[in-house]
């Protein structure tokens, strides 16, 4: 499998195709010149067998010289030319003997012996001793063995140029397969760089215009294993990201907002509802005891609801304000287990509190407002199981990314997939009007914010919601 990964790879598979398209040129160049040195040799050796025609055809020219005028540098001049021939068929014997066989350069030697043997005997002999008939026989012979050795050397000749003909006929089919072969190659290599590499990155390069105009789709599951599909999957986790990061960045922009907004309104509320209960309380304070006690239930009412509208703008308050705010190094676990302390005596008694914080985790942070939101979502967390669940609080190192990952989890029924999107929302509430604000999470939102941390809630109906707080262990304010 393995193995089959590495040569799914593009730089792979290119890479396997220029070393084959390299080896079958290296392969197409010996045979090349494999060929090429064979038609050189017998291009070589067709010059000297011209020559050795040539230099037979001297010696001939000269031994009739010499019959026709006697004279005795014709005689010397011919046997000249014929060393000469002799010289050079003994530097060409392993040509003749590789391409034409033993017989063939022993037959041409005998030849040229012959003919010097008969040319020195007529000389020696033609002042007459050997009588007219005999010479005569043995002039015709010296011409007919010239003429065999003119006749064998042309042979050889067309022998030659026929095996370079032979040499180039052969060459022109591989010539024509290499280069159909060269094509294919060629042809594979572009398709591979156009179907494997351009198109995709044409796909990536539209599907990133479209983010940028704020459109956060993601791209198919790529089926290849290769660098385009780990493109892919880099940019799909991109586009998650960035995703995530515009819902945060939405979400920031709701809470100052409204963090604005309700801290006007949360200061201009707070004196009318002061002027109302204080009224409340001297109105019952001096009302006469023969007064109707429904008229005095009335009053306390009223007192009751202003101070609930009280605790609502002390909530408001509390999310607008913008406290001070410093990191320091505090031992997770401990500020966990104080924020457990807080809320014992709210939790009922049928709910189990686990914590499973490893010791010794050191994370930058803002302890009363970190307090405050685990406050939230532990409250959050009680209040969703009611009478009996578990409340598990986890939390374990990312060493690739220093940071640390916090999860609050309970086993209540879970928070509806239609809710699960707005749960951050300032003021969005699914409980009973009354039992609460609906800025608990927004809270809790905007103090991971603060600490350039990051809350997401998972929700597994009928079985519990998980809040997943990753936090870095290191200051990352700039």
């Amino acid at each position: 499998m393995g193995l089959w990964q590495g040569l799914s790879k593009i730089r792979v598979r290119l890479a396997v195709g220029f070393a084959a398209a390299f080896l079958g040129m290296a392969l197409f160049g010996a045979l090349s010149y494999s060929y090429f040195l064979g038609m050189e040799r017998k291009l070589v050796f067709l010059s000297q067998a011209d020559g050795m025609v040539n230099m037979v055809l001297e010696a001939r020219r000269y031994e009739k010289n010499y019959f026709l005028y006697r004279h005795d540098q014709d005689y010397s001049l011919a046997l000249d030319y014929l060393d000469r021939y002799e010289a050079m068929l003994a530097n060409d014997r392993e040509h003749l003997v590789r391409g034409h066989g033993q017989a063939a350069i022993a037959g041409l030697q005998k030849l040229s012996a012959d003919y010097r043997r008969q040319f020195i005997w007529v000389r020696e002999h033609l002042n007459g001793d050997a009588g007219v008939a005999r010479m005569d026989q043995a002039v015709t012979r010296l011409r007919a063995s010239g003429k065999e050795l003119i006749s064998r050397l042309e042979v050889l000749a067309r022998a030659e140029r026929q095996g370079i003909t032979d040499l180039l006929r052969e060459y022109r089919p591989l010539l024509v397969a290499f280069l159909a072969l060269l094509a294919g190659l060629g042809g594979g290599l572009a398709y591979a760089l156009i179907a494997r590499l351009i198109r995709p990155l044409q796909t990536i390069e539209a599907a990133t215009e479209v983010v940028a105009h704020g459109d956060y789709q993601t791209l198919p599951r790529p089926t290849h294993r290769d660098e385009i599909g780990s493109l892919v999957n880099a940019f799909n986790r991109m586009v998650s990201q960035l995703r995530r990061n515009n819902e945060q960045v939405i979400q920031t922009e709701k809470l100052t907002a409204l963090g604005t907004l309700t801290s006007g309104v949360a200061h201009e509320l707070n004196n009318p509802l002061n002027n109302i209960s204080t009224s409340c309380q001297i109105l019952l304070e001096e009302l006469d005891r023969d007064v109707d006690e429904y008229h005095r239930e009335l009053l306390a009412a009223i007192d009751q609801q202003v101070a609930k509208a009280r605790d609502i703008v002390s909530s408001l308050l509390e999310f607008s304000r913008q406290r001070e705010f410093r990191l320091r190094p505090e031992n997770l676990r401990t500020v966990v287990r104080e924020s457990l302390k807080l809320i014992r005596g709210e939790v009922p008694a049928g709910i189990q509190t686990r914590l499973l914080v490893p010791e010794g985790i050191q994370v930058q942070m803002d302890k009363a407002h970190m307090v405050q939101a685990l406050l939230n979502l532990a409250m959050n967390a009680v209040q969703a199981m009611g009478e009996e669940g578990v409340l598990t609080i986890t939390a374990r190192l990312l060493a690739q990314t220093r940071r640390v990952e916090l999860v609050v989890e309970d086993t209540g029924p879970g928070i509806p997939a239609e809710v699960l999107p707005r749960i951050f929302d300032p003021f969005f509430t699914t409980k009973e009007v009354g039992a609460g604000t609906g800025l608990g999470l927004s809270i809790v939102y905007g103090v991971m914010e603060r600490h350039h941390g990051r809350v997401e809630a998972e929700s597994r109906p009928g079985r519990g919601a998980r809040f997943i707080i990753t936090l870095p262990m290191d200051d990352e304010r700039s």
